[in-house]
């Protein structure tokens, strides 16, 4: 069965992975778009239990252990500070909404990597032929970007209850967008399909590929609220993160103890799944926690370290996870 579908760790991880995630982004949607007045609950859930910890596990492959210190200087130690240099400057020149626009079109952007990346890793963890779909890479594409395009056309002014700035794209350029990302779409359908009966194509990927287009198309085009449109990518994108970080350390120790990397080993051992998502949980709520209640004094500092630590992670994150990197096939189990 793992070889015919093409898991990267087995039907069930792989299962909860790509339908589980997209399953909890559109429950948290979904909810908030029929009944408005939880959104505010549903986000704090989101962020406390699933955004903060999704930051903190990329501190888990830079500095969990000495050799991931040495090896992450400069995205440990260097790169935070010109970062935070960067943000500080934005604030000074235009104030919060500038912060808030590159968050919204800089998040989206590392949505799309991401997927992109997972897309990537199903498809190396199949060991297939190559599935002969030029369509592929447009869609995964196309989707994202015409979606932001179109939330960009619909002018809104507040993103999470501060002041945002969106492109100036006049209606008929979203539309036009959209409706090639669409072709796009029915593209990529016609050649998966002919791919998967001639033996060539994963299955799993092919089924993540539909998570994709259907999550996005959610978040960004049916969804009237923007918000509430971004909570369900943003849960999907989070969890996702959450679950790639933890196989690759539980890959890393194939479920030994390291005398070196005690801690991590431990909690990446599979019957411990439960105690690594609780530890980080409880390390990104102390220092969450600190941000934004022990600099609340601070004017805008917290929203500074809060969007610092975005920034970086985004940063870090499209370099740390390229499939091309020996270590990270190596850890995630993946064909050379």
């Amino acid at each position: 069965m793992a070889g015919s579908w093409g898991w990267v760790r087995n039907s069930q991880f792989d299962l909860l992975f790509i339908l589980g995630t997209a399953g909890l982004g559109c429950v948290f949607s979904l909810l908030a778009w029929v009944n408005p007045e939880l959104f505010p609950l549903l986000l704090t859930i989101d962020v406390w239990l699933l955004g903060y910890h999704h930051v903190v596990s990329t501190f888990t492959r830079l500095g969990f252990d000495a050799e991931s210190r040495r090896q992450h200087r400069f995205h440990l130690w260097v790169l935070p500070l010109l970062v935070f240099a960067g943000t500080f400057a934005v604030y000074q020149v235009g104030g919060v909404w500038p912060l808030m626009s590159i968050y919204f079109y800089w998040q989206g952007w590392h949505y799309l990597r991401q997927s992109y990346g997972v897309s990537r890793i199903l498809d190396r963890a199949s060991r297939r032929p190559p599935a002969d779909n030029p369509a592929t890479v447009w869609m995964l594409y196309l989707l994202p970007l015409a979606g932001l395009l179109f939330r960009s056309s619909q002018g809104a002014t507040t993103f999470l209850k501060l002041e945002v700035r969106m492109l100036p794209v006049p209606p008929h350029v979203a539309w036009a967008a959209s409706a090639c990302a669409l072709v796009a779409f029915a593209a990529w359908v016609v050649f998966q399909a002919r791919a998967l009966r001639a033996g060539t194509g994963s299955p799993a990927q092919t089924l993540y590929l539909a998570t994709h287009a259907g999550m996005f198309t959610l978040g960004y085009f049916l969804i009237p609220s923007l918000e509430t449109g971004w909570l369900g990518l943003n849960v999907w994108h989070n969890a996702q993160y959450i679950l790639i970080v933890w196989l690759f350390h539980n890959r890393r120790f194939k479920d030994q103890l390291s005398e070196q990397h005690w801690l991590l080993s431990s909690l990446s051992q599979s019957r411990r799944m439960l105690h690594y998502l609780v530890v980080c949980v409880a390390l990104a709520a102390l220092l969450y926690t600190f941000i934004l209640k022990g600099l609340g004094w601070i004017p805008a500092a917290s929203l500074l370290i809060v969007q610092t630590l975005n920034f970086h992670h985004y940063i870090v994150d499209s370099l740390i996870w390229k499939v091309r990197q020996p270590a990270v096939r190596r850890n995630l189990g993946l064909a050379s």
